[in-house]
Parts: structure tokens; C-alpha cells; sequence
């Protein structure tokens, strides 16, 4: 037994006590601390809903001066919160008043005034609240704050450019891009730029142009969500970037221009030393649909990427629709891995179930060629999907004719996956006494009994 002095037990009895006590205070303490926040929000959301109350239509700036100018100073960011609200929630009918009656009013102007000259939470406040409030004067003072020493700063006024969808500061946000702090993510300058020039994407061609590769993909890259005819030139120079980031964001950029040019560039795109560059280039191919990409498209089943191959597909899927001519030539032309590549697009594109579909009607010409079409997905040994029809297709008929297609297959592999089956508890009992019915039937009898179908 451990024995135990009785000076220790007495140290441990009061630590244990004090531990005790301590808990109970900062417990106590928290408890009140709470109730003080709470009553604080409560407060400040009652206010804000009495000066909500009192901003209504029909909107006018000496309303909405005399507000300002009668609520203490800690209201006022209640009132700036309520402002921000009705901006959204006017409606279309009040919408163009409520934003002449705020930027016509003294309130835009102090907080133009403090973004130029408050402290930085205050231009970083002023910065995000004119966002939501489109006026040329406060779209200059945003410009004007691009530069401003603050990288918080910075970061707002990029957000509320963006958010005003600003037009008349592309200028400004081109030329201040490289000197813009590290801390604004690319996305976020690429949204903001796009957004900025979608009406006119000619404006962001320059950046094409520039020396750092970082501020050439964030052109490209946002170029590629606005990109028109009118930047079709550049963007084809661009394909020949040395930075394989911005050749796969000027192949995302050409599936907005259907041109036959774009189709040019892409198909040299296709053969692009990087995957990523081809996998871009393929898939726009298929946005854009235009049947002088075909043959890239088939082409690229040949890659060695299995991601390269699956747009290939995906491209020869929009161009040339899914049919059984090109099903037969890929498997007759082409690797194995292209095959699968190609029917695995078909089936996410619901094709097989299609098939299936088109059988519930066995004497018609879609059935006919839909079992036509199966029997060579199953020659091939593309069955897998087929065999999930047999357990879960919810028309039993149809599982019925799916399990006499796959009983005609030659390959030992498809009767022993069928027996299988049939064991499964899953099984309809109808399609199990099918499969095990024929399973001691040699292969060679079934297609004159699949013909029945």
C-alpha cells in the first residue's frame, strides 16, 4: 500500500479546493460576460430595427441626412448596415431612387472623405461600404485607394470594385496589378478583373503582354470567363506562351469563340508538351462543339493520360453525338484504354441507360439497334454496367432481355459474373431461374434463343 504523508494529503485537499473555486469564478465570470454580450446585440439589433422602421420610401436625401445627423455617433454603423439591406431589398420600383437619394446625400461623401483620410479600420470600412452604393466619385476614390499603403485597405477596395462591376476602373486595377500585395489572392483579383471588363475584354488584352508570368495568367485567366471575338488575335498569340499556366487558360478562352480560328489554336493546344494544356484544349474543343474538331478529338483518345483521353471523349461526345459507327472504329483502331475511355463518358452521360430504355419495345428499330449496339459493348467485354442493370433496372422485362443478351457471350467470364448473380439475394427471382436455367446450355446455342428477343 502507498503510504501518504499527511502534509501532502493537506496540499492536494487545498489545491484541489482552489482548482475548485477557480472554475466557479471563471464560470460565473463567463456567465456574465454572456449576458452582456447578449444584451449588447439585442440592444443593437433593436436600434437597427427602429432606424430600419424609418428608411422607407419614398427615399430622399434630406431624409436620410436628417437621420444621420440625429443618431449618436455608435448608431451610425447601424444605420450604414441598414442602408446596405435596402440596397438589396428595395425593390426594382424604388431600387434607382434609393441609390440617387444615398450618393447624392452627405453620408457617400464622408465615407469617400474617410477612405481617403480615416484611420485604416476606417478606409477598410469606408472601402467595403461604398461597394454597394455605384456612383462614378466613389468608383474614382476606389481607384484612387488601390495604391494606398494599407494591404487590408488594398483587399477591400478590390472586393468593392469587383462588386460594383466597375466598367470605368479597369485601367486603374491593370496598372496597379503587379504593385497590388500578395495577401489578395489571384482568384480574387481574376474575379474582380472579369467582372469588371465583361463588356468590354479588349481592356485586359495588355496583360497578355506583360513580363511576369503571374500577371500574364491572371489576364488569361480571367479572360477566360469574358473572352469575345474582340480578343480572338490576342488570345491565339497567347497559345504560344511559355508559361503552360497561361496556354491552359487561353484554350479555356477560346470555347467562347466559335470561330474556326479557335479551332486552329486549340488543335495545336492538343498536342501541348503539358497535360493539363491538352486536357484544356480538348474539352474546349467539345464546348464548342463545331465538327472541324472531330478529328483532334478522336485523336486525342490516344493520349497517355487517362484525364487527357476522358476529354477526348467528353469532346467527340458533343461533336459527334454517341453512336454505334464510332463505338466499332475506336475499338477497332485504337488501344483498349481508349475504348473505356470513350464508353466510360457515354455511361455518365446516362447512354447505356438509353439502350436499356429503347428494349422495352423489342420489335422496333431502336431496339433492334440497341441490341445491336450491347451485343458489341458485351463482345468487347464492357459489361460491368450491364450486369448492375441486372440486379437493379426497375423494369423487369428489361432485365430480362439484358440477362438473354449477356448469356449469348462466348466468354466463360460473363456466364460464371451471371452465376453469380443469380445468387445474389438481391436477384429477382424470375431473372435467377433464368440464368441458372441455361448455365449447363454450351454458349454457342444461346444467340438462337437471344434472338427471341
Amino acid at each position: 500500500m502507498l503510504d501518504v504523508s499527511p502534509s501532502s494529503l493537506g496540499f492536494l485537499e487545498t489545491a484541489l479546493i482552489v482548482l475548485a473555486l477557480c472554475n466557479f469564478v471563471l464560470g460565473v465570470g463567463m456567465f456574465f460576460l454572456m449576458q452582456v454580450r447578449y444584451s449588447q446585440n439585442l440592444a443593437r439589433g433593436t436600434r437597427r430595427l427602429s432606424y430600419a422602421s424609418l428608411i422607407v420610401p419614398p427615399y430622399d436625401v434630406a431624409s436620410l441626412e436628417g437621420l444621420w445627423a440625429v443618431a449618436p455617433r455608435e448608431d451610425r454603423e447601424a444605420i450604414e448596415e441598414v442602408l446596405i439591406e435596402e440596397s438589396f431589398f428595395s425593390g426594382e420600383e424604388n431600387r434607382a431612387g434609393f441609390l440617387q437619394a444615398v450618393t447624392a446625400s452627405s453620408i457617400h461623401a464622408a465615407w469617400i472623405q474617410r477612405l481617403k483620410k480615416g484611420r485604416t479600420l476606417d478606409r477598410v470600412h469606408a472601402a467595403r461600404i461604398l461597394g454597394y452604393f455605384p456612383d462614378e466619385g466613389g468608383v474614382r476614390a476606389l481607384t484612387q485607394a488601390l495604391g494606398d499603403s494599407s494591404a487590408k485597405v488594398a483587399l477591400s477596395t478590390v472586393l468593392s470594385l469587383g462588386r460594383l462591376k466597375a466598367g470605368t476602373a479597369v485601367p486603374a486595377l491593370v496598372e496597379a496589378l503587379p504593385h497590388l500585395p500578395r495577401i489578395i489572392p489571384d482568384i480574387t483579383l481574376t474575379a474582380v478583373l472579369a467582372s469588371c471588363a465583361r463588356n468590354e475584354p479588349k481592356s485586359l488584352a495588355q496583360l497578355l503582354k506583360s513580363p511576369d508570368d503571374r500577371i500574364r495568367h491572371i489576364g488569361a485567366w480571367a479572360l477566360s470567363d469574358i473572352a469575345d471575338a474582340s480578343v480572338l488575335a490576342d488570345m491565339v498569340s497567347a497559345a504560344n506562351d511559355s508559361y503552360a499556366e497561361v496556354r491552359a487558360k487561353v484554350a479555356r478562352g477560346l470555347a467562347r469563340i466559335p470561330q474556326a480560328l479557335s479551332v486552329q489554336t486549340l488543335a495545336v493546344l492538343a498536342y501541348d508538351p503539358v497535360w493539363f494544356v491538352r486536357l484544356r484544349a480538348l474539352h474546349s474543343l467539345g464546348e464548342l462543339g463545331m465538327p472541324e474538331g472531330a478529328g483532334i478529338a478522336f485523336a486525342g483518345l490516344d493520349d497517355e493520360g487517362h484525364e487527357v483521353r476522358s476529354r477526348a471523349a467528353y469532346a467527340l461526345r458533343k461533336i459527334q453525338g454517341m453512336n454505334l459507327d464510332l463505338a466499332v472504329e475506336v475499338l477497332r483502331t485504337k488501344p483498349r484504354s481508349s475504348f473505356e475511355s470513350l464508353i466510360s463518358e457515354w455511361e455518365r452521360a446516362g447512354f447505356l441507360d438509353g439502350l436499356a430504355q429503347n428494349l422495352a419495345d423489342p420489335g422496333s428499330e431502336k431496339a433492334d439497334a440497341s441490341r445491336e449496339f450491347l451485343r458489341v459493348l458485351i463482345g468487347a467485354g464492357v459489361t460491368s454496367t450491364l450486369e448492375s442493370f441486372v440486379l437493379l433496372y426497375p423494369d423487369a422485362e428489361i432485365r430480362m432481355r439484358i440477362v438473354r443478351l449477356l448469356l449469348e457471350a462466348p466468354q466463360p467470364q460473363v456466364r460464371a459474373q451471371l452465376a453469380m448473380l443469380a445468387r445474389d439475394p438481391h436477384c429477382d427471382p424470375r431473372v435467377a431461374q433464368a440464368i441458372t436455367n441455361v448455365e449447363a446450355v454450351p454458349a454457342a446455342q444461346n444467340p438462337s434463343k437471344a434472338g427471341a428477343l
